[in-house]
């Protein structure tokens, strides 16, 4: 086996704005990006499922943005509309969230019996029907696609319209039509229209239909030829005629660019307003449209039909104000994120609305504004709020998200005693002295919203805190609820962990970028599964880092251990945790690799970035590991064993370049 020898830095500060840079906070509980520079050998990696068996209880991988919020609304349909999360903050120095909160799901079929008795589920065999025409590599229809794959029980079938004629449909309970504007539109647009005429008890026959279509958001839509606009309004005519009242959900995104915002006149603007509405007024049994990434300043005259329960006007950063948009009576989730809106004031909501995103806009104030009673989740995330006194929330509220405001002083705010997933992190509030949570909350980001934590009392049944960035010192003095399951403390002054006493039911643990050194005599609960003490390569102001595992006692449950960016020199007589399935040791200065065993569950071992360690002495690598990472220097002295299973294509092995200084 041939490698190119190249060369890449062991440990190099890295603008953080650059791709290759992982986010500040990212250590707290999700792995940084992997240095660039690495070089994998076996391009195929075998599946999980196949090899192993996979924990769902623990994620392996750093790729999925952590979020507030639930990350979709689920539908009886199974239909779903992306939502906003809150990203980067660079102003802040801070990233998104690293804790996630279960997702808050909004059924919007309900059946009961007269007397109010739930009918018993139906045995109904799902299958789904998506036909695609165009590239369909746009980001808006990679999500889609992936939020219909993570739907249980509905088998995809997956077919090009060009290929449609010669494809034997077979029945299906829910079709998804998807569009994305190209070169070939009209054509592509042709296709589905032949196939509402030739396959139209394929339609007919479904429960729902639904369609996604992305236009060209750098084009104006004055620019798109008559061909273009004619096909697409034929597009609607023809489905509406072949099944117009089994569509309950349209996507039509990017349709104006920036260029509408410009539009003043009364006459245009009455045009527009029509343009809009004659997109979906149509489908009289809508329930869910994402209108995204539409720059609209406002919705001039516009009525969405009033079957809709789920709309999504956010993305385009041009909406003004909601003030005069009459939304349907029945709407139950409405995302505006990502606009200029100043406040929401005397705006008239409905009032069965569950659910409210408004996060990153421009409201300052909420001291007139009439929350909708049935309110259960609301995000305000990334606005600018520099106060929570006087607002009075929704009483049955259970989502709450205040994060990223510039609220100095969050003193006089009451949450409602409904609320369990709070987040109020990254604030430029100096104390929480005198606030109280409410009991309920199961879910509190605090991470960087106070300069000490004097005073902060906790609420007694959380299960999952975030603490990071608050200049923490001591562990111990923060009276932790023993309930707690996930704690986040990365990026405080903590020195050290022994005699600590750690909840007796923790099970995920992150302390990166602290000033810890030494991991003996510590007691860990045995309850632990996830240790994270990766250190952010990128921050400048690390000087402590763990230098030994010698005498260290983990928890016999663990089973995913981040130790990378350290400066561990040698792991001799060693014996990990029987249930480990992660070990991180990536950039330390590891030389010495001797007498070390690992259980039978390892999946994934890091030890890339150790470019000293050249050679393994009586060290067993189990038949369950199917990612290995090593510098670039070990390859010719591995086990044959490992090598064979690679060139199998049993196992993922990476290497680590040399540096150079």
């Amino acid at each position: 086996m041939e490698l190119e020898s190249l060369q890449s830095p062991k440990r190099v500060k890295i603008d953080p704005s650059s791709p290759s840079a992982g986010s500040f906070l990212e250590t707290a509980g999700v792995s940084p990006h992997p240095p660039a520079g690495n070089e994998t050998l076996i391009s195929v990696k075998p599946e999980l499922s196949d090899l192993v068996e996979v924990t769902p209880e623990i994620e392996f991988s750093a790729s999925s943005a952590p979020k507030f919020m639930p990350s979709d609304v689920k539908l009886a349909s199974g239909g779903s509309i992306p939502h906003g999360s809150v990203p980067y903050n660079a102003d802040m120095k801070s990233t998104s969230k690293v804790a996630t909160t279960p997702p808050l799901s909004i059924l919007v079929e309900s059946t009961k019996t007269a007397n109010g008795g739930l009918v018993a589920k139906s045995t109904q065999v799902y299958s789904r029907l998506v036909l695609l025409a165009g590239k369909c590599m746009n980001r808006h229809i990679i999500e889609h696609l992936g939020s219909l794959r993570l739907l249980k029980n509905i088998p995809i079938t997956q077919v090009s319209v060009d290929q449609a004629e010669k494809f034997e449909f077979a029945t299906y309970t829910h079709i998804n039509i998807c569009i994305e504007y190209d070169e070939n539109f009209v054509e592509g647009v042709k296709n589905i229209c032949r196939l509402f005429a030739t396959h139209k008890s394929l339609f007919e026959g479904a429960h729902e239909v639904g369609y996604h279509i992305v236009f060209n958001q750098n084009k104006k839509w004055a620019d798109y030829g008559e061909d273009e606009k004619s096909e697409y309004n034929e597009f609607l005519r023809s489905l509406n005629l072949c099944c117009g009242e089994k569509v309950t959900q349209c996507s039509v995104v990017g349709k104006y660019d920036s260029s509408t915002i410009y539009i003043t006149e009364k006459d245009e603007l009455v045009n527009l307003g029509k343009e809009i509405s004659e997109d979906v007024v149509i489908w009289k049994n809508l329930k869910v449209c994402d209108y995204a990434e539409n720059c609209i300043r406002f919705l001039p005259g516009v009525r969405f039909p009033e079957s809709l329960q789920v709309l999504n006007i956010g993305g385009g950063s041009s909406l003004e104000t909601l003030t005069g948009f009459k939304m349907p009576t029945q709407l139950k989730a409405l995302n505006a994120s990502k606009g200029v809106i100043t406040s929401i004031d005397y705006v008239s909501f409905p009032p069965m609305l569950e659910r409210l995103d408004l996060l990153q806009n421009k409201i300052f104030f909420l001291n007139y504004v009439d929350l909708p009673p049935h309110l259960l989740a609301l995000d305000l995330s990334q606005n600018s709020i520099d106060s929570l006194k006087s607002i009075n929330f929704p009483r049955n509220l259970k989502h709450l998200s205040v994060s990223n405001n510039p609220i100095e002083c969050i003193k006089g705010a009451k949450f409602p005693e409904t609320v369990e997933y709070l987040d109020l992190s990254c604030i430029p509030n100096e104390s929480m002295t005198g606030i109280k949570f409410p009991d309920l909350t199961i879910w509190l980001n605090l991470q960087q919203s106070m300069t000490n934590t004097r005073g902060l009392k906790l609420p007694p049944y959380v299960l999952e805190l975030n603490l990071a960035c608050n200049g923490v010192n001591s562990i111990n003095p923060l009276k932790l609820p023993n309930l707690i399951q996930k704690l986040y403390l990365a990026h405080n002054n903590i020195k050290t962990l022994n005699k600590v006493v750690f909840p007796t039911a923790l099970k995920e643990l992150y302390l990166g970028n602290n000033l810890i050194t030494t991991l003996k005599n510590v007691l860990l609960p045995p309850t632990l599964e996830v240790l994270d003490l990766e250190m952010d390569p990128y921050a400048e102001d690390n000087e402590k880092y763990i230098t030994s595992l010698k005498d260290v006692i983990l928890p016999v449950n663990l089973r995913v251990l981040r130790l990378g960016y350290h400066l561990i020199k040698a792991i001799e007589s060693m014996e990990f945790p029987f249930h480990l399935q992660e070990l991180n040791l990536a950039y330390n200065d590891l030389r010495v690799l001797r007498n070390v065993r690992f259980g039978p569950k390892l999946k994934v071992l890091d030890l890339s970035g150790n470019q000293d360690l050249i050679s393994i002495d009586n060290v067993h690598f189990p038949e369950s590991l199917v990612d290995l990472k090593i510098p670039s220097l070990l390859l010719n002295n591995l086990p044959a064993t490992i090598i064979e299973r690679a060139n199998k294509h049993e196992l993922s092995l990476t290497k680590s370049l040399p540096y150079t200084i």
